[in-house]
């Protein structure tokens, strides 16, 4: 069964006649059945107990015990209306307004709460005890002085005996002081849902990392918070992730669950530790200008160049500039000397751009750093910018760093031979 339905097997008064509904509803989201087969195997396999895929969802809603929230936004998904946006009436981007004629939000973007389905699965037996692995498993079979699992992390290991922090409050628990604590992760990427790529969706993932590694990454343990309805790339990707936000904050200072293993009821805490994506979704969540920027690295301070083409805005960025025939201010950077970047002193830039009076000196410091704004995830204090936003091995390897070495030694490459 898919995550949606972990909340209803965990409930007593689900009815065989219900489970009759919920199979072939599984079938279907686990296979990506369209309604058109769907429709199919009900007239020619059907029993009398399967439903039409109208009853059927109408029959999953009723049976749930909590629903998607609906939020307002632009119709261009510049920003979605919540916290600074909240009583605005159009968007302060594209100016679109936020209602039509009749009053009704121009768009919509659906959240489904974080916090029901951690309680769905801490009530479901089989589930609480695969969400034990990290304090069972993991803890028994873990060679010390060894890496094998994000627990062995140096970051995770610096949490714990650590009080956690909510803004300028410091709590009393610790973090990961309880083995039901869990560990998320947060991903997101564009896509395009239709083939001539002009219109892009951006999901939003979170990942449950107290699941044994072979299972927190499947489909089914995947927990899908939300998709930013396109048709382009959100101006503020913040206001999107605000009520994932408010939850994980919620999640830190502890939300009363009832623990199917003991019977009994906690406070379960919940802390994001790390997020990823490709550059360009990294960057749009960290507020860096991104792999096009003076500054294109997000864990190092490196500067790029251009060759000397005034039709060529290409930045390069090579250790060594000893070559080139403009001045620059760092001649050759050591591989294993790269002015790295700290999290205090990536805040500090954030805060100055933040503060700067003008468009015009936000800008020139954001060129200066390449870094724009302070992103709403610093207000975790279990997330340290940029180490916990690891570069994503698939888009970085695989599909980039290959293809382009096959390029750069058959000559092809951007035309380098050129400058």
């Amino acid at each position: 069964m898919t995550h949606w339905h972990i909340w209803l097997l965990a409930k007593s008064s689900i009815l065989d006649h219900d489970l009759d509904i919920l199979c072939p509803f599984a079938m279907k989201t686990r296979n990506n059945l369209t309604a058109l087969v769907f429709d199919k195997i009900l007239c020619s396999f059907s029993n009398g107990t399967m439903e039409s895929l109208a009853n059927t969802r109408s029959h999953v809603q009723s049976l749930l015990h909590f629903r998607p929230v609906q939020f307002a936004c632009c119709i261009n998904s510049c920003i979605c209306y919540v916290g600074l946006y909240a009583d605005l009436d159009e968007c302060p981007k594209c100016g679109m307004s936020c209602l039509n004629e009749s009053g009704q939000a121009r768009r919509i973007f659906l959240y489904m709460p974080l916090i029901p389905h951690l309680c769905a699965l801490m009530s479901n037996c089989t589930y609480a005890t695969c969400l034990q692995y990290h304090a069972d498993e993991h803890a028994k079979t873990c060679i010390p002085g060894t890496t094998t699992d994000i627990f062995n992390g140096l970051h995770y290991c610096a949490l714990l005996g650590k009080c956690v922090v909510v803004g300028d409050q410091h709590l009393a628990h610790h973090y990961f002081l309880d083995d039901r604590d869990i560990t998320l992760s947060f991903a997101t990427d564009g896509f395009a849902p239709f083939k001539k790529w002009k219109h892009t969706a951006w999901i939003l993932l979170v990942f449950n990392y107290n699941l044994p590694p072979d299972e927190r990454f499947q489909k089914d343990n995947i927990l899908c918070v939300g998709i930013i309805p396109g048709p382009k790339k959100p101006h503020d990707a913040d206001s999107f992730i605000y009520p994932l936000m408010q939850e994980l904050l919620e999640l830190s200072t502890g939300v009363s669950v009832y623990d199917a293993l003991s019977c009994s009821v906690f406070a379960l805490c919940a802390y994001l530790i790390t997020a990823f994506g490709d550059i360009p979704a990294v960057s749009m969540l960290m507020h860096m200008k991104g792999h096009n920027a003076l500054r294109p690295c997000r864990m190092c301070g490196i500067q790029g160049i251009r060759i000397l083409d005034l039709r060529n805005k290409t930045l390069y960025v090579p250790l060594s500039r000893c070559n080139h025939p403009t001045p620059t201010d760092v001649i050759k950077y050591h591989p294993e000397r790269l002015p790295l970047q700290e999290h205090n002193g990536f805040m500090v830039q954030a805060e100055a751009v933040e503060s700067a009076r003008t468009e015009k000196q936000q800008e020139e410091l954001a060129k200066v750093s390449g870094i724009k704004g302070v992103p709403l995830l610093s207000t975790l204090s279990s997330l340290r910018f940029p180490q916990l936003f690891p570069y994503d091995f698939m888009h970085l390897v695989w599909e980039n760093l290959i293809p382009n070495l096959v390029l750069f030694w058959s000559g092809r490459f951007k035309g380098m031979d050129k400058g």
